[in-house]
């Protein structure tokens, strides 16, 4: 194994913190106690979206943190996918540096490749690149600045337009926004991957969101308009950065979960994770270490399952684990509290 998972987290806040002067900030909870647009924090930036908007500051420009993150509900709902591939979660970190109206595109670029290729000495011709193609309906321009950034580094058939949906991001239905570019890793034996970039195929996963925030989406009307400066806000999902410094094709190969699945294996008594996607115990294993995963910070940061809101979320997650440990697995009696520890 190259790295473990903490060194590449440790990695990547170090990284940020002494070679670009970023401070090092703490996860905000899981849970967005005081933010009701929002069932869970799903992404680093809501707790930043304040000083997106303008109407708060923070004591520095340049943050980097490692952010809590739930996508189980609202706009950004994964949790039917967990379980059935290599690389979904309903709990994740995500990693993200911040400029707060001090530097933009090109930095955020220049550091991304130079950690990447030159830090974690990823192959450099496995990666991809794509920006913002533009939004007729919107009046939105392409992103060009971005593409030609990308051009000193990537020849340009590694350089890939992208739509609204992939390129554009937003939190929610209202809030900070703007165009963003992505940075995919070709795991494909040839290094051809480049038809596959955002098809859904396993082996051709992004990495590294970065977002440019230029605009607020009003809330009701949906208008656009220009913030009052503009920021950096990227996001590194941890556990797909790790599955590709350590070299496996799945996320849940990596030692994030192995710790995980031995309690699994140990306390239901069931066959030995194999990584298979069309075996029912090894979706099982997938699904439970998942939940209980997102269940205990979730309730660890102050979420309860109950019948309505976050907390119907949480028993939808609480009873899909539950299920594949009695169906599947044939646990009688409870298993996942004694999960706990190994989270």
């Amino acid at each position: 194994m190259s790295r473990t998972a903490a060194q590449v987290r440790s990695d990547f806040l170090e990284y940020f913190r002494t070679r670009a002067g970023h401070a090092v900030v703490p996860s905000s909870p899981v849970v967005p106690h005081h933010d009701p647009t929002l069932l869970f924090t799903n992404a680093g930036m809501n707790q930043f979206k304040d000083v997106f908007l303008g109407t708060g500051t923070r004591p520095y420009k340049r943050a980097v943190d490692t952010q809590k993150c739930i996508r189980a509900g609202g706009k950004h709902n994964d949790l039917e996918d967990v379980g059935k591939d290599t690389y979904h979660h309903t709990f994740f970190e995500m990693l993200g540096n911040w400029s707060f109206g001090d530097y933009f595109k090109k930095e955020a670029i220049d550091w991304a490749w130079d950690l990447l290729t030159n830090i974690w000495k990823l192959d450099p011709l496995r990666l991809h690149a794509t920006y913002f193609e533009g939004d007729a309906a919107e009046k939105l321009e392409p992103d060009t600045e971005a593409r030609d950034l990308w051009l000193r580094y990537l020849p340009k058939e590694r350089i890939h337009p992208g739509n609204k949906k992939d390129n554009f991001w937003e939190m929610g239905d209202s809030g900070p926004c703007g165009p963003c570019s992505e940075i995919h890793f070709d795991a494909t034996p040839g290094k051809d991957g480049g038809k596959l970039v955002n098809a859904g195929d396993p082996r051709v996963i992004e990495i590294w969101n970065l977002v440019f925030i230029q605009f607020n989406r009003a809330p009701g009307t949906g208008k656009l308009s220009p913030l009052p400066a503009k920021h950096v806000d990227t996001g590194m999902g941890f556990e797909r950065i790790t599955r590709v410094i350590q070299g496996k094709t799945s996320n849940y190969d990596t030692d994030l979960w192995m710790p995980i699945f031995a309690a699994i294996e140990e306390i239901s008594g069931a066959k030995a994770y194999r990584g298979k996607l069309d075996d029912h115990v090894d979706i099982a294993y997938r699904v439970i270490a998942d939940h209980i995963g997102c269940l205990t910070f979730a309730i660890t940061d102050g979420a309860r399952p109950s019948n309505e809101g976050r907390g119907y979320v949480l028993r939808r997650i609480l009873r899909r684990a539950v299920r594949h440990a009695h169906q599947t697995l044939g646990v009688k009696g409870p298993m996942l509290c004694k999960l706990v520890p190994s989270v």
